[in-house]
Formats: C-alpha cells, sequence, structure tokens
C-alpha cells in the first residue's frame, strides 16, 4: 500500500468538502443576515422610477404598464437604434457650441415606452464636484431635442414567446467643459 497516495486523495477530497460546505455556510448566511433590508419607508419606488409631477415631455406620454426595463444600468446598449456608436455620431455631427461656456455634467434620465416613443424626462445639471448648477437654458435643450428624439431609440429587443415589448429606463450623461463634448455615457 502507498500510504502518500492515501494521504493526498484523502486530503483533496476532504479539502473539496471543507470548501463546498463553506460555500454553502457562506450562501446560507447571506440570504438569512448579510443581505441589506431596503427601507421601504424611505424609498418606496424602485430604481428608475420617474414621477411624472417633476418630470418634463410628459404630456400625451403613457407607459404601457408598471414594469420597466434596464433599471439598473439602464437599457443599453442593445436600446440604441444603429448602435451607441450611431448615437454618439449622431449628437456630435447635430450638435452645436454656440459660445457655450458651460463645464460639468448633464443628465437626462427618461423612459421609453414600448411603442418607442419618449417621455418623463429628468434633467440634472452638475458642476464637475457634482453639485447642482443652472447650465445654459439653449445649450440644454439643444441636447435635450437630440436625446430623446424616438428614432435615437429601439424598442422590442427584450420580448416574451408572445411578442411583447417593454417600457425602458435610460439615461444618457454628457461630460461637458467650456460647451464642448466631452464624453457620452453610459
Amino acid at each position: 500500500m502507498n500510504w502518500k497516495k492515501i494521504f493526498k486523495v484523502s486530503a483533496v477530497i476532504i479539502g473539496s468538502l471543507v470548501v463546498v460546505a463553506g460555500i454553502f455556510i457562506g450562501y446560507v448566511y447571506y440570504q438569512y443576515y448579510g443581505k441589506f433590508s431596503a427601507n421601504e419607508e424611505k424609498y418606496p419606488q424602485h430604481i428608475g422610477y420617474i414621477n411624472p409631477e417633476k418630470a418634463i415631455l410628459t404630456e400625451n406620454f403613457e407607459l404601457c404598464d408598471a414594469n420597466l426595463v434596464g433599471t439598473y444600468s439602464s437599457s443599453q446598449p442593445k436600446i440604441y437604434k444603429g448602435g451607441k456608436y450611431a448615437f454618439r455620431k449622431y449628437i456630435q455631427n447635430n450638435y452645436t457650441n454656440d459660445g457655450y461656456t458651460d463645464s460639468g455634467f448633464l443628465v437626462f434620465r427618461f423612459h421609453i415606452n414600448c411603442n418607442g416613443e419618449t417621455g418623463n424626462v429628468v434633467v440634472s445639471e452638475l458642476n464637475q464636484d457634482m453639485q447642482s448648477i443652472s447650465m445654459n437654458g439653449d445649450m440644454v435643450n439643444q441636447l435635450l431635442k437630440l436625446t430623446v428624439r424616438n428614432e435615437n431609440w429601439q424598442v422590442g429587443y427584450v420580448s416574451d414567446e408572445d411578442g411583447n415589448t417593454y417600457n425602458h429606463y435610460m439615461y444618457v450623461l454628457y461630460k461637458i467643459e467650456n460647451g464642448e463634448l466631452l464624453e457620452i455615457l453610459p
């Protein structure tokens, strides 16, 4: 009998059982003790919720139902019609800096309903320290019109067996320096 082989095989088996038991215990611990509970009184809405009373472009805009796709990292990259490259190229080709000197971040959060219509837009204007500011209204309106045009977005890339399409949550962040677009995220 080769005791070294028996010892090695036994050590591998015992080590594997310890690892599997550790994973199981970690999973059980996470399920019962490790998860952070959400304060539903303080945060009653889901991610991607936009209050229509505080949003713009809400007139004649309706979501098809209460469900949204893309609530954590938005619906990108598939939601861009022609891909993100086509969206970025469209914005860069159509945006004109008419002497704007603003710097910071301009964020548009909005919904795209199952018919491909955009609405419920929330605009956030931030400086480079992420504090609220007021940017040039003409620049904001120009980027808003370019961003939310229905031709930029496609729906139905996520559907069920019956061919149903869904509402989407989307955000676009522009990094701006002296009125020039440096980045378009996500």
